[in-house]
């Protein structure tokens, strides 16, 4: 039977079978790794406490990614796109959009942005720490 529960981050439903609860946040994926939904209040709750604003949060992260992606100097991020090129941190962080928000019980935050064709269509992941700051990135699959 599926399960359906309100959170501070919206409807969350768990399909017969499933191991998720799952929602949208706007044009976010949410998706929280939990055994029920007591458990998956108590998770969106700490999930919105580290995010607040999605939006903002969302642009912030993905400044803390193209400072990341900087091996090539300050402010050049070298991407996959037309060979290969450097776009300034800037542009990164501007083309890069926000699909998909993951949370586990166990503490564990994942944010899965669109690269927007630089690294061919892969995502970027990123892992949030528990003070909503970038812990570790790298390109995914």
């Amino acid at each position: 039977m599926a399960v359906s529960v309100d959170t501070v981050l919206g409807e969350l439903r768990r399909p017969d079978g499933g191991f998720e609860f799952e929602g949208r946040l706007g044009d976010v994926a949410i998706a929280l790794d939990v055994d029920d939904a007591d458990a998956a209040v108590v998770l969106a709750q700490r999930v919105s406490t580290t995010i607040g604003d999605l939006d903002g949060f969302a642009r912030r992260v993905a400044t803390e990614l193209a400072n990341a992606f900087t091996p090539e100097g300050p402010d050049q991020v070298e991407v996959w796109e037309d060979g290969e090129s450097i776009v300034s941190g800037a542009d990164f962080a501007r083309r890069i959009r926000l699909d998909c928000l993951t949370a586990a019980g166990d503490g564990d935050i994942q944010l899965y942005f669109d690269d927007d064709g630089m690294f061919g269509g892969h995502s970027i992941r990123a892992w949030i720490d528990e003070t909503g700051t970038v812990a570790d990135a790298q390109i995914a699959g």
